[in-house]
């Protein structure tokens, strides 16, 4: 433990300081100093005693001026490291946030919590506070005009105390535009009364989740473009807002994009890329021991995703050469494969289509895979297809599309340009590709029933 040699005013210096932030007349020893920091509140202003000034010199150790430091520090939120000669100037410009009104709190652990009482508080269990703002009821003609916009990309969970609603809120637009870290809302059931919505989550490119236990609002809120390039949001009925979504989407029904937690029938499945090209759709909660992991991530077998961009590799997808589907693929009752490998131009080779039961919409899915040859779809069914608008649109080397003799589509699929540009694709009795046939019918054995591009992939 290191000692020193300390100036007695010092310690006069920082006492003085702290009285002067109480309003009492205490005195106090080195050893107490760093308490009686934590201690204050801002609710005991006064005339403080002033020690008279001493002088001389004594040896202390260097813990007793951490701690205070410590203390200081769990005040202002800053990681400012202190000289003993600045602590009491530290302490004197110490200010605190009285009075109940709304507040935007942030926390250290990337949460943006808003609540509703008297004095910054979190009821996050062991929360450190960073930062506080009053939130204004009238809410914020730009996101620039958000007291907390420099923070926004800092916050990965946004959390609405139950005492929130008793703010008076009117209006949430730009709330969280641009808040590109996002993932998680909870408690949005405490914006019920509020009115406007504009542009309240524009940009939010990872948000995945919006929770509410209810939704009933007090009025109909407006808001254009509320949901703007959320492209990952995923609400609890599988919906996906596509960037022109109206906040009439703000809703907990099958197409809205908020999620009741204790109704929560989304299923999530993994995605490991690794090093060798291969990219893994598992239901497996851990990468492959031994291969070396580029990214990973989740998606949401339900989710009936509307645009690229959304998918955890989507950054690496030019290193993506083969996709495997493993088959714990099949413990989903629904999947949906919208996109899944739009514009993956290296992707060489798809295994395990046959893994995957309940599929509904596969919009885009392989999209200009131009490297794609062929591809089997043995073992898969059928049977619940609803939409095929360009599933292999673009896919110019495709030549042959493997599947089982009784492959049947169901009645009520559709499915625009579904084999948009397959200029190489060959059925297998010999039908070629033509502009005239590129639409879902043709997602048929050929020959069974008329012309197709399925080919019955033979016994082994």
């Amino acid at each position: 433990m290191a000692m020193g040699t300390i100036g007695k005013d010092v310690f006069t210096d920082i006492a003085n300081a702290i009285r002067a932030q109480n309003g009492e007349t205490d005195t106090y020893l080195p050893s107490e100093m760093a308490a009686a920091v934590l201690a204050l509140d801002g609710t005991r202003d006064g005339a403080p005693f002033q020690a008279a000034g001493s002088t001389g010199t004594g040896v202390i150790s260097d813990s007793v001026f951490d701690a205070i430091a410590g203390a200081i520090r769990a005040q202002n939120g800053l990681t400012e490291t202190y000289r003993p000669s600045e602590m009491a100037p530290a302490i004197l410009a110490l200010t605190w946030d009285v009075g109940v009104k709304m507040r935007a709190i942030l926390l250290a652990d990337g949460t943006l919590e808003f609540n509703y009482r008297d004095g910054r508080s979190s009821d996050v269990p062991g929360a450190v506070i960073l930062d506080a703002w009053e939130v204004d009821a009238a809410g914020y003609s730009s996101a620039s005009a958000r007291p907390w916009d420099d923070v926004k990309l800092d916050v990965t969970r946004v959390g609405f105390d139950s005492d929130f609603s008793q703010g008076g809120l009117t209006n949430g637009n730009h709330f969280f535009s641009g808040f590109g870290s996002l993932v998680e809302v909870e408690g949005f059931e405490e914006m019920q009364g509020v009115g406007s919505f504009n542009q309240a989550f524009s940009g939010c490119a990872s948000l995945e989740t919006i929770y509410a236990t209810e939704w009933a609002p007090s009025s109909n809120p407006s808001g254009s473009l509320p949901f703007y390039s959320c492209g990952r949001l995923v609400g609890g009925g599988g919906y996906v807002p596509d960037s022109t979504a109206s906040v009439s989407h703000l809703t907990l029904n099958e197409n809205g994009v908020l999620t009741d937690p204790a109704a929560d029938a989304r299923d999530w499945f993994n995605c490991y890329l690794y090093d060798d090209g291969e990219l893994v759709l598992t239901a497996s909660a851990t990468p492959a021991t031994g291969r070396t992991l580029v990214t990973g991530g989740h998606l949401c077998a339900q989710a009936r995703y509307d645009s690229v961009g959304y998918q955890p590799w989507y950054d690496h997808r030019d290193d993506v050469e083969a996709v495997a589907i493993a088959a714990d693929m099949g413990t989903f009752d629904e999947v949906n494969t919208n996109y899944w490998l739009y514009g993956h131009q290296s992707v060489a080779e798809v295994s395990g289509m046959g893994n995957l039961g309940g599929v509904r919409q596969m919009h885009h899915t392989f999209n200009s895979c131009d490297a794609l040859t062929e591809i089997g779809l043995s073992g898969f069914d059928p049977s619940s297809l609803e939409s095929l608008d360009y599933t292999f649109g673009g896919c110019s080397a495709l030549v042959t599309i493997w599947a089982d003799a009784d492959w049947a589509l169901p009645a009520g699929v559709s499915g625009f340009q579904t084999f948009y540009q397959c200029t190489s694709l060959v059925g297998g009795a010999g039908t070629t590709y033509a502009s005239s046939r590129a639409g879902y019918q043709y997602m048929r054995i050929d020959g069974v029933g008329g012309a197709g591009y399925l080919t019955v992939k033979a016994a082994t």
